[in-house]
C-alpha cells in the first residue's frame, strides 16, 4: 500500500444506485414544528365563560328536576361542558332520556350514557310522550 489516500478510487457500493427522487423521499417526513399547526389551531378555538345562575333560575331547574325524575320522560337541556384543555368550556344542547339522579354527587344520568352535573344545567324543558 505505497498508495497515497488521495490517489484510490471511491469505493463501490454493493447496492444500486438510489434516483434523486427516492433520496428526497427520505426526508419527507420531517417537521421540524411537530405539533405546530394543532398548537395554533388549539389557541385559536374560542371558549366560552359559565354563566352564573340567579337563586330563582336554580329553584326553576330544580323543580324541573324533580318533575323530571317523576315522569321518567325526554327532556331538551341546555348544559354548560367545561373544556379539557383549556379554561371556559361550551354550551351544549341535547334531547335525551331520563334514566337516573346521584343526588349525593349531583349528577343527572341519561339513557344515551351522558352524566351532566345539576350545576352545569342552565335550562331543561321536558318533552311530552
Amino acid at each position: 500500500m505505497n498508495e497515497r489516500w488521495y490517489t484510490m478510487d471511491r469505493p463501490k457500493s454493493k447496492y444500486p444506485k438510489m434516483s434523486m427522487l427516492d433520496r428526497a423521499a427520505q426526508f419527507a417526513p420531517f417537521a421540524a414544528l411537530t405539533g405546530h399547526k394543532e398548537a395554533v389551531i388549539e389557541q385559536g378555538r374560542i371558549t366560552q365563560e359559565k354563566r352564573i345562575l340567579s337563586n330563582e333560575e336554580k329553584l326553576e331547574i330544580n323543580e324541573k328536576i324533580t318533575e323530571l325524575m317523576h315522569l321518567k320522560s325526554k327532556c331538551r337541556i341546555t348544559y354548560f361542558e367545561k373544556d379539557k384543555t383549556k379554561s371556559g368550556g361550551q354550551y351544549m344542547e341535547g334531547v335525551l332520556s331520563f334514566k337516573r339522579i346521584d343526588e349525593l354527587n349531583k349528577v343527572l344520568y341519561f339513557k344515551e350514557n351522558i352524566q351532566i352535573q345539576i350545576d352545569d344545567i342552565v335550562d331543561i324543558e321536558i318533552l311530552e310522550q
